[in-house]
């Protein structure tokens, strides 16, 4: 009789325990936005509510169909605060973080979408660009347009970890954001917009310009120091220059993709085979 009345206890319980969770869901992420949690994974929500996995899928998917949640990656979900609920998506610095955490990749924030976050974004990056140390898939998350480009080895020294709008995450510094937008300026929505970005980015200095350039190809130096005369004189360039080596070899193109043709900056090493006009600030 006893062990039948323990028994009938237990399942008493788990009934009360499992209503709990289910009737506290709706609730619940309201309470993770207040505790400063913006995010989450399936494990965590186990753990804290006592609910079964599937009952946690369940609650989430219920959510997401109601825009209180999305999922950016399998496994992680975040909060949408109720000033993003129309979206249905929070923007991408609220969620980069713990997303590659979750994905198990190393990263930083690039290009365009670093020089906006150093306040040096002339126009509002349509794309939300990411360098990673192996391949991510690029998403669409709603009007969130992530794209993720690889590089075999990320120069840590030059990432800073930052406080974002809900989590830390890892931005390019604006020397990092300079090297990279020349190396590669298809990215920075071409040569203009490069030389937008690169008048407009702060703390910029010739010597870590030039220690960075140096872990890229000569070409990408040239184009580097070529665009930064054209639209900066607050810069000593010197060492910049020097790793340049404008008299060896073959003159390089200023635009990548171009013909080998227009004039030959020799201070540079570079032919200008392309119109570079940067915004008015």
């Amino acid at each position: 009789m006893e062990k039948s009345l323990v028994s009938a206890l237990r399942l008493f319980l788990r009934f009360i325990l499992r209503f709990v969770s289910q009737v506290n869901f709706t609730a619940l992420w309201d309470e993770l936005l207040s505790e400063g949690r913006s995010s989450f994974t399936v494990a965590d929500l186990v753990e804290r509510t006592g609910a079964t996995t599937n009952a946690v899928y369940g609650a989430a998917k219920y959510a997401v169909d109601r825009k209180r949640l999305f999922s950016p990656v399998r496994g992680l979900y975040v909060v949408v605060p109720p000033e993003h609920r129309s979206w249905g998506v929070t923007p991408a610095t609220h969620f980069i973080d713990p997303m590659m955490r979750q994905l198990g990749v190393d990263y930083y924030i690039a290009f365009a979408s670093a020089a906006q976050w150093w306040g040096a974004a002339h126009q509002a990056p349509q794309e939300f660009q990411v360098v990673t140390d192996r391949r991510v898939r690029d998403r669409d998350i709603e009007r969130v347009r992530l794209r993720f480009h690889t590089s075999a080895k990320i120069d840590v020294d030059a990432v800073r970890r930052v406080a974002g709008p809900r989590t830390m995450m890892k931005v390019a510094t604006p020397d990092l954001c300079a090297v990279d937008l020349a190396s590669r300026p298809r990215v920075g929505s071409g040569l203009s917009n490069v030389a937008t970005i690169l008048a407009e980015l702060p703390d910029l200095d010739g010597q870590r310009l030039a220690d960075l350039a140096g872990r890229r190809s000569r070409p990408d130096a040239r184009r580097l120091g070529w665009l930064l005369e054209l639209v900066r004189n607050d810069l000593d360039l010197a060492a910049l220059r020097e790793l340049a080596q404008p008299d060896q070899g073959r003159p390089s193109l200023l635009a990548a993709e171009g013909a080998r043709l227009g004039p030959h900056d020799e201070r540079w090493g570079v032919i200008v085979n392309a119109t570079v006009e940067a915004d008015e600030l």
